[in-house]
């Protein structure tokens, strides 16, 4: 084997090297990207809520009897159990899997924040 061989070996194993890298750092980025992807602003969640739940649900923190469905401000329930929730209102206009994620985002964030909505 020549020194120009061996510098051409060490050349491809050094950019496989890097190649592979890269690789690793763009499925990781990925995955990551992945759990954050279904999270909308607020304010998508906020207008979908005033459009669809408002009728029946308040975040203001108090109970009023002109919401069937009452408050939501103090439910304390995880992501999970409010996706479920999301899914299972009755709503005029079915909402996508995006829409309901963000209007449990919003619930959940509003439910954090301790402030109505």
């Amino acid at each position: 084997m020549s020194w120009l061989d061996a510098l051409a070996d060490e050349l491809s194993a050094g950019w496989m090297g890097r190649a592979a890298g890269l690789i690793g750092l763009l499925g990781a980025v990925i995955v990551v990207g992945c759990g954050t992807t279904d999270r909308a602003e607020p304010s998508v969640g906020q207008g979908l809520f005033a459009q669809n739940c408002s009728v029946c649900h308040s975040l203001s923190g108090r109970q009023s009897p002109q919401r069937q469905g009452g408050d939501l401000l103090m439910l304390h329930v995880g992501r999970e159990a409010m996706l479920q929730f999301v899914e299972e209102m009755p709503v005029r206009h079915r909402l996508s899997p995006a829409q309901l994620r963000a209007v449990a985002g919003y619930v959940l964030a509003v439910e954090r924040s301790g402030r109505p909505g």
